[in-house]
């Protein structure tokens, strides 16, 4: 079956984007800009649906961050963050997933703002096409369909798992107070002697700190996490033993 972007995907509304004149190699085409507030999480992906073209051209997908609050994008004041590059060179509509982290996306900015900004909602999601060297002169066309959010199941499934409301934890584990600034007590039970690790996490499941790395005697445990250095935002620990790991979230609020 054909794919229509007009007809397959009128809810989410899609775009095209067509040359006036032949486009030469290595010529910037155009952009496309939506203009939607979303809050896409770091570590999640992007996805995009574009209209591929049997040509060499890239396109790259920008989340615009209007830091001054004013209603547009200016380049000295806000932010903007940048995809890596991805090849139109095939036929027919394809998705694309783009993951939102600092191997995939660049920061573009004159601010002090660094990639904590995906902490606030975009302003708007924009893409931008140009013909590489070996591109075939000819009119340009193509399109844009359903921009979402995919959660990023590897990251996140073991906090997702532990966090079922079904679930008792096998640890007791908790944190206090939780929202926090800057120092939190991580407590826990331990129902045997065993080895455990106690770890943090950032919203793009990079470890930040190691707490506990040792064998412990059973019973209760507690450990304090200080966050004076870190951004706020959203965080995860974790704690492992041989029988069970566990992940739980906590916010540092600044």
């Amino acid at each position: 079956m054909k794919y229509s972007h007009s007809e397959d995907n009128k809810e989410n509304g899609y775009s095209d984007i067509l040359s006036k004149n032949p486009v030469k190699p290595g010529e910037y085409i155009g952009k496309i800009l939506l203009k939607r507030s979303h809050l896409f999480t770091a570590g999640n992906y992007v996805n995009v649906m574009l209209k591929g073209i049997d040509n060499d051209v890239d396109v790259v997908i920008q989340l615009i961050y209007d830091i001054d609050k004013n209603t547009f994008y200016d380049a000295n004041t806000d932010l903007m963050l940048i995809s890596n590059p991805v090849s139109l060179d095939f036929d027919g509509w394809k998705e694309i997933k783009f993951k939102l982290d600092e191997e995939n996306f660049k920061i573009s900015t004159k601010t002090q703002d660094n990639f904590e900004v995906t902490e606030e909602n975009v302003y708007g999601i924009q893409l931008e096409f140009t013909a590489g060297k070996n591109y075939k002169e000819s009119i340009f066309e193509s399109g844009i369909a359903l921009v979402s959010e995919i959660p990023n199941k590897e990251v996140f499934s073991e906090y997702d798992a532990g966090n079922s409301s079904n679930k008792e934890s096998y640890f007791g584990i908790k944190n206090y107070p939780n929202p926090f600034n800057p120092v939190t007590t991580i407590s826990y039970t331990l129902p045997q002697a065993t080895y455990v690790s106690v770890s943090v996490y950032d919203r793009l499941g990079r470890q930040i700190a190691s707490l506990v790395d040792q064998t412990q005697e059973a019973g209760d445990h507690s450990v304090d996490f200080d966050a004076s250095e870190f951004p706020s935002g959203i965080y995860f620990y974790r704690i492992k033993t041989p029988e069970k790991t566990e992940v739980r979230k906590m916010l540092l609020t600044k």
